[in-house]
């Protein structure tokens, strides 16, 4: 027991100090010195908590789970309480800080007590001045200093940065600065308004242009002077073109632009036309006006119908005609047509047998025109029926011509077409060499018919009891083939003669009902009127001379004929006037 007390009271030695530590509490608020905390340490580390523990076990006391949960509590304690080197730094560094703001706090109340009286108390001399501009022209603040010894230093904001002038009189709020001293002044500002453009009718005279016409001045000034100017002097108003003109100002010598616009509303002047016209007959709007004039002279107006225009084929109405400028701007007259109709029927001439050989071509309006009542061509209006017509079957065909006029009347005739089989190339080259044996370069028309009747005379002779050949082809063709033939055989080469020659002529013949019948030639050469060409030998001739005979010698002949000759022929030159041109009596 001795020695196990001894023992136990060994183990419990640092007890004592242990506890005596534990004598004083400390509190979570409180704090120990630096030589406090070292010895608390050197306690905690000298006690050994296992060697406690063996020695209860083997004394059996049982306090084993006491000294356990002691044990615990004090690390704990420590942990919280101890000396801590990281937290020491960071109370260090949040000391500094506080210190800094409140410096920079106590520094800026400074700062700005200063400033305050400085640009409160502390003032300073400038020299402002009135500025007159217009509205939309830049402003800055430092025009209102007026330069010299006191502004030289001075710069000037205004003291609202949204300060828009706006036009009439106000007074600008300015703020002006020197170094670090600030001074609030105001300054009279008048904004005029500009007269951006003036509108002149074109042609029309006008006062002289002077700058102040360009600006509106509402307030005049308020007792203020300001100073217009042109940059370059304009010129007479009447003299400038339709358009747009910029003119160059100054405002107290800032330059600024206005626009003088030329304008041309006047509409031009026309004298309305009555017209008088044939149906069907073209019309323009210009027939229905005179006189037309406008302002712009020198450019084209244009004249049309307006609303609607004229029937030429209706009666009597009033056409409405727009007469418009080259701007657009117009004037509406009102004139009369009247439409005359036609009465009487179209007319087709140049008509006539048509000859051709197999296969060729048909010409059928060769020759062949058509008119109105009111003498107007009609030719392209003429219709050709032609479909009984076969050039490539030898035969005589009838071929019919119609022409209807603006009225609706019309008109029809026809023609016989002769289809040959004979060589017409031939007939023509004879006949061309025939001539030119006989026909020679000075002789005239007139001559050159006396050489042909003697030609025919000479080599054609008369056959009595034969067929008539049906077209002057195929009697020309007799001639040259046969030398000989009818009445119809002659007139037929001299007719193709004449014509290869360039002679006018024609056929004529007896009026129908005479118990024979004749054909001869008339011929107009030389524009001496159309005269008698009969190269026929009658038999029955008394001495007239038949190659170039008047009318009246036509009839003197017949008489002799009729009285004189061995067999008496009545009505031998007989035909009827109404089919032929005037033959010179």
């Amino acid at each position: 027991m001795d020695s196990a007390s001894t023992q136990v009271s060994k183990v419990y030695t640092p007890k004592t100090a242990q506890f005596a530590a534990r004598s004083k509490p400390v509190t979570s608020g409180a704090t120990m010195s630096d030589q406090q905390r070292a010895a608390l340490e050197k306690v905690l580390q000298d006690t050994k908590p296992s060697e406690y523990v063996k020695k209860v076990e083997t004394d059996g006391s049982g306090r084993y789970e006491q000294q356990q949960a002691f044990v615990q509590q004090q690390q704990e304690w420590l942990q919280k309480h101890m000396y801590n080197p990281e937290k020491k730094k960071t109370r260090s560094a949040q000391r500094v800080i506080i210190a800094i703001l409140l410096f920079i706090i106590m520094s800026g109340v400074g700062f700005f007590g200063w400033y305050y009286w400085w640009t409160t108390y502390a003032s300073f001399e400038y020299n402002l001045h009135t500025i007159v501009i217009l509205e939309g022209m830049p402003l800055d603040p430092n025009d209102f200093l007026i330069p010299g010894e006191n502004n030289d230093r001075i710069s000037a904001v205004y003291r609202n940065p949204m300060f828009k002038p706006s036009v009439g009189y106000q007074s600008a709020p300015l703020t002006l600065i020197m170094g670090w001293r600030v001074v609030e002044a105001s300054a009279p500002l008048y904004i005029l308004t500009p007269v951006n453009q003036i509108i002149h009718e074109f042609t029309e005279s006008g006062q002289e242009l002077k700058p102040t016409d360009f600006i509106i001045d509402e307030l005049n000034g308020a007792g203020t002077l300001y100073d217009v100017q042109f940059i370059d002097e304009p010129m007479p108003l009447e003299d400038y073109p339709v358009g747009e003109h910029t003119l160059h100002l100054t405002l107290n010598n800032k330059p600024f632009n206005v626009s003088l616009i030329v304008e041309d509303t006047t509409a031009p002047e026309a004298v309305p036309v009555d017209l008088d016209i044939k149906i069907g007959e073209d019309v323009r709007p210009e027939d229905f006006v005179t006189d037309v004039s406008d302002a712009s002279d020198d450019l084209p107006i244009l004249i049309t119908y307006y609303e609607t225009e004229p029937n030429v084929f209706g009666h009597d109405q009033i056409i409405a005609i727009k007469v418009e400028d080259h701007y657009g701007n117009y004037t509406v007259v009102h004139a009369g047509l009247t439409v005359q109709h036609n009465r009487a029927p179209p007319v087709i001439e140049g008509t006539d047998t048509i000859i051709i050989n197999i296969g060729d071509p048909i010409l059928f309006l060769q020759g062949v025109t058509a008119h109105d009542d009111f003498g107007r061509d009609l030719t392209e209006r003429i219709l050709i029926d032609n479909s009984d017509v076969d050039r490539n079957e030898v035969g005589v065909y009838t071929v019919r011509y119609t022409v209807v006029d603006f009225t609706g009347q019309s008109f029809e005739t026809s023609e016989t077409v002769h289809v040959l089989d004979i060589n017409m190339e031939l007939v023509n080259e004879e006949v061309d060499r025939a001539l030119a044996r006989i026909i020679t370069e000075d002789m005239t028309q007139m001559d050159q018919v006396y050489a042909i009747f003697r030609w025919v005379r000479s080599n054609v002779s008369y056959a009595l009891n034969r067929d008539r050949p049906e077209t002057a082809y195929e009697g020309a063709y007799r001639a040259i083939r046969e030398r000989r033939g009818n009445c119809y055989v002659f007139y037929s080469i001299s007719e193709i003669m004449m014509t290869r020659a360039g002679i006018p002529n024609m056929l004529i013949e007896r009026i129908p009902g005479t118990p024979t019948a004749h054909r001869w030639n008339l011929v107009n050469p030389d524009g001496m009127g159309w005269h008698h060409y009969d190269s026929f030998p009658s038999r029955l001739g008394v001495g007239i001379q038949l190659a170039f005979f008047t009318d009246s010698q036509a009839t003197e002949f017949t008489h002799r004929i009729a009285t004189h000759a061995e067999r008496p022929a009545e009505n031998y030159y007989t035909y009827d006037p109404s089919l032929y041109p005037e033959i010179v009596p």
